[in-house]
């Protein structure tokens, strides 16, 4: 059985079996001098579970579980470690928590350039739609991939909706529908207050850039408009500790829409494979360099700020990556490119000899869009010891490590909107808000989800109360098995199909949910 185990080694995906004509084991613990990792005694022979890594833990998630706990957990997804002692010279001591250097001001506010204006569109944002039945909506600039999944939505109403957007930031978003003086919305091309003309997308799918019409919004042309939606991919108070949502009428509600994703990105021609949480905060809370007089290490590739791609402290990406490498959102290094799609295009434009040193936080679904030219980076965040994608290999799109607490950078979609007297949102703003704050989404909406890059929450296995917060367990509807389905053409390994609840009779996965046994 040597050359039998010599063979299996050499042969991806193959269990590696001692001899399965005498008993082995009876417990998964007497395998363990047989087989590197996390073994499993099925029928009293080891088989490799292809767990890793080697010193993950193999304890079941509860509702006790700790942060690390959820980081660390064993999986079968790639991984890829970051270093820290050998690129940096801290955490060399593993009974010793790591000391941050203390971050440095940025020497100047650097911020790049946009393209060229686009022309003035010659068309209106109600043309051809009755104007109550056009929805204004203001704020996170990578909204548009979500934007064109709802807009497919509405537009198969029997009275067929318009949502208008117009790209600024997360925390803009807020601001748009909690300060009723700011009226953002206005017929602007590409400055650094606003991102762009508004647009909206046709029936073919298409972004068409339109200005808003005045009569349609009882306003003066120029001077803006209040929308009646904020976008953002923060909690309110993250923004502003005064800005509270409410359920009363006259107030502000939140609503909260799926999972947008985060990463580092770097072009694919970096020889960069992985990212600690300690690099991301030598990178952008100190331009990559080592506190002077000490023996850590600068940041190397990343120690040139004028090839970071960042947005600006109101935009969800700095926030969250912030929080992640205790960076203050306001003290970030690098240049502020103005828009997600200017982002993307700057690393996309780095050259061969820029590559190795350029870094941008992009949201994933843009990375993914992109990946035959852009690489999304393994990220190892605090008390981890690896560093995971947020899918389980760079070649699938399953975001498993997002949903199962692997993969922590990442943020809910938030939809802010006044309550009418009646306490319910504006029937063109319930539209779009209904549509997302229905535990079981249209089958349509959640493909048109999925297919955006991003997480419904019915997918998602964890959930957060906080903005970066520890994780918890989620309860409630879910639909992981149609998420890997549609995301990977396959469903995951355990899935049944069904037609009605009467076909789910496993117990632990008991509802038959868009045609897939789950567990409720």
């Amino acid at each position: 059985m040597v050359l039998g185990g010599l063979l299996c080694g050499a042969l991806p995906g193959c269990s590696f079996v001692l001899d399965s004509s005498s008993k082995q084991c009876s417990v998964d613990s007497d395998c363990n001098d047989l087989i590197e990792g996390h073994p499993l005694c099925q029928e009293n022979v080891c088989v490799d579970a292809h767990l890793g890594p080697r010193d993950c833990s193999a304890a079941p998630l509860t509702d006790k579980s700790l942060q690390k706990d959820f980081l660390n957990a064993c999986s079968t997804s790639k991984y890829e470690p970051f270093d820290n002692c050998a690129r940096l010279k801290v955490g060399c001591d593993k009974t010793v928590p790591i000391v941050l250097p203390p971050t440095m001001d940025p020497p100047t506010v650097m911020s790049g350039t946009l393209p060229a204006n686009v022309s003035v569109p010659a068309n209106h944002c109600d043309d051809g739609i009755a104007p109550d039945h056009v929805i204004y909506m203001y704020g996170a600039a990578d909204f548009a991939p979500l934007l064109l999944a709802a807009q497919k939505s509405l537009s198969k109403e029997a009275q067929p909706y318009r949502a208008v957007f117009q790209n600024a930031s997360s925390c803009d978003g807020v601001k748009s529908v909690f300060d009723t003086t700011f009226k953002p919305m206005k017929d602007k091309s590409l400055n650094t207050t606003s991102g762009g003309w508004a647009f909206y997308y046709n029936d073919a799918g298409v972004a068409v850039n339109c200005l808003i019409n005045a009569t349609a919004t009882a306003t003066a042309a120029g001077t803006g408009i209040v929308p009646q939606i904020g976008v953002s991919d923060l909690y309110a108070q993250t923004c502003d500790p005064a800005s509270v949502p409410g359920s009363a009428a006259g107030s502000l509600a939140e609503y909260f829409g799926p999972i947008v994703q985060f990463g580092f990105s770097v072009p694919a021609t970096s020889g960069e494979k992985s990212i600690s949480m300690e690099a991301a905060h030598f990178i952008f809370g100190r331009g990559g360099k080592k506190p002077a007089g000490t023996q850590m290490l600068d940041a190397a590739p990343w120690i040139d700020a004028s090839a970071y791609a960042i947005r600006n402290d109101k935009a969800a990406s700095t926030v969250l990556a912030g929080l992640l490498a205790e960076v203050p959102r306001t003290k970030f290094w690098g240049i502020d490119r103005l828009s997600t799609d200017n982002l993307r295009d700057t690393l996309l434009a780095a050259t061969s000899s820029a590559a190795s040193s350029s870094i941008g936080i992009l949201s994933i679904d843009y990375n993914d869009k992109n990946r035959n030219n852009l690489r999304a980076l393994y990220l190892q965040a605090k008390n981890q010891n690896v560093g995971y994608l947020p899918d389980s290999s760079p070649s699938s799109y399953d975001k498993v490590n997002v949903r199962d607490g692997h993969y922590p950078l990442w943020g809910y979609v938030h939809f802010f909107t006044p309550l009418q007297p009646d306490g319910n949102p504006s029937p063109a703003a319930n539209a779009i808000v209904l549509k997302f704050h229905l535990e079981r989404l249209d089958q349509g909406l959640i493909d048109d989800v999925i297919a955006a890059s991003l997480v419904p929450q019915c997918a998602m296995k964890v959930a957060r109360s906080t903005e970066m917060g520890d994780f918890a367990l989620r309860d409630g509807f879910s639909c992981g098995c149609y998420f890997d389905f549609k995301a990977n053409n396959k469903a995951s390994e355990g899935c049944k199909t069904c037609g009605s609840n009467a076909d789910c009779t496993d117990s632990k996965r008991p509802a038959c949910n868009y045609g897939y046994c789950e567990a409720k």
